[in-house]
């Protein structure tokens, strides 16, 4: 199916829409926007148009020579597509050849072709209502064992499956339709922190037991949780000011650093994603800030980076982002993965060929990513990384 985008009118955030869509949400607004009938995507048919009409009023003579005019016509429109096509062929091959120009297109005619560099391992899902479907999935998280797990909004429902895919085990952590599932953030031990109902709550990852709850001293208000390598955990709380807090493995508080990035900036911040490098490095990404803000594992700043624009290393709008093994940031960014240092440097933008709504990276550079297609996706890295 073809998709179309426009702009909505609240954010001028490009939206997808589907065929026979009227109504949609805008993910980064959450908006709700009537569909333009001009901007509806149309599918195109794969059946044979039915014959016209034969108008009572033709001879039989005429229709045969309105048929062989036809014929004629046809022909000589195929002929020229084919002629089209293959001078577009030299065309392009020329180019591509070319030692300038080739390295200038190749990005942008791998993407118009689908030829990604990064090859797809494994994909399953998509929307539905049984086991192994999803409806509206938000948050992704693989344990050691390479088992996904795959929390949905609407459902409640966190589904779990084994490292090909297959479906495992589900839970409900709440009433169907009651919270919205902010974060997920899985520990070694098999634990996982969830954000909803503006509270961080424990469970078993295994089970879905409510095994505890984490508080800042302001009460409710949590935004995002992430897990360092040794079991503390940092999380952004939202109400009132853009703090960071991070407890210890034992659940106490270790600090709090409020109004974290509006203290930098001088520019409020009301929407706060973070998360923790091998190091407990931590970067946060501010929606309203526009930027990422990197934080020693004690608290302090350490530098900003990242902006939006139409330059190498600028975003349009960030869906997305996490910590592959070796430190290296990776964000999701309307159909690009674009790739920064850890010390914010950019080093270089790939085309997977799709956005995804949360992603993860584990050991031997492998990436899984929920797609904007109710999807989950394993890329393979390795292939790229040689390149970085």
């Amino acid at each position: 199916m073809k998709i179309k985008n426009f702009k909505c009118p609240s954010c001028g955030a490009s939206l997808k829409i589907k065929k026979d869509q009227d109504m949609l949400s805008c993910p980064y607004c959450d908006s709700t926007v009537m569909v333009p009938k001009s901007a509806s995507p149309v599918r195109p048919s794969v059946h044979a148009p039915d014959p016209a009409p034969i108008a009572s009023s033709f001879q039989l003579p005429e229709i045969l020579n309105v048929q062989r005019i036809g014929r004629s016509c046809t022909r000589t429109i195929i002929s020229m597509a084919v002629s089209l096509l293959l001078g577009l062929g030299v065309l392009v091959f020329f180019l591509m050849n070319s030692s300038d120009i080739g390295e200038i297109l190749k990005g942008p005619i791998a993407a118009i072709t689908g030829d990604s560099a990064i090859p797809v391992v494994l994909e399953f899902g998509g929307e539905g209502m049984g086991v192994g479907y999803f409806q509206d999935p938000v948050q992704i998280c693989v344990d050691q064992q390479g088992n996904i797990y795959v929390g949905e909004k609407k459902t409640s429902r966190i589904q779990i499956f084994d490292e090909e895919g297959n479906y495992t085990a589900q839970w409900i952590y709440a009433e169907p339709d009651e919270f919205h599932l902010y974060s997920m953030a899985l520990s070694r031990n098999g634990l996982l922190y969830m954000v909803y109902g503006n509270e961080l709550y424990i469970h078993d990852a295994a089970t879905g037991e409510l095994v505890g709850s984490l508080q800042h001293p302001d009460g409710w208000g949590f935004d995002d949780a992430e897990i360092c390598d040794d079991g503390s955990i940092v999380a952004a709380w939202y109400c009132n000011r853009d703090d960071i807090i991070k407890f210890s493995p034992d659940g106490s508080v270790d600090f709090l650093l409020e109004e974290a990035i509006s203290g930098q900036s001088g520019r409020s911040e009301l929407s706060t994603d973070i998360t923790v490098d091998g190091s407990g490095n931590i970067f946060a990404y501010g929606s309203f800030n526009e930027s990422f803000f990197k934080f020693s594992p004690d608290g302090r700043f350490l530098n900003r980076f990242g902006s939006e624009g139409d330059h190498p290393g600028q975003f349009t709008s960030p869906s997305s982002f996490c910590i592959d093994p070796q430190g290296r940031l990776w964000v999701s960014d309307f159909g690009d993965l674009i790739v920064f240092d850890n010390d914010g440097t950019y080093l270089d933008t790939f085309d997977p060929g799709m956005t995804f709504n949360d992603m993860v990276i584990i050991s031997g550079y492998q990436f899984y990513g929920l797609t904007y297609d109710d999807t989950i996706v394993q890329l393979d890295l390795s292939g790229v990384m040689e390149g970085l």
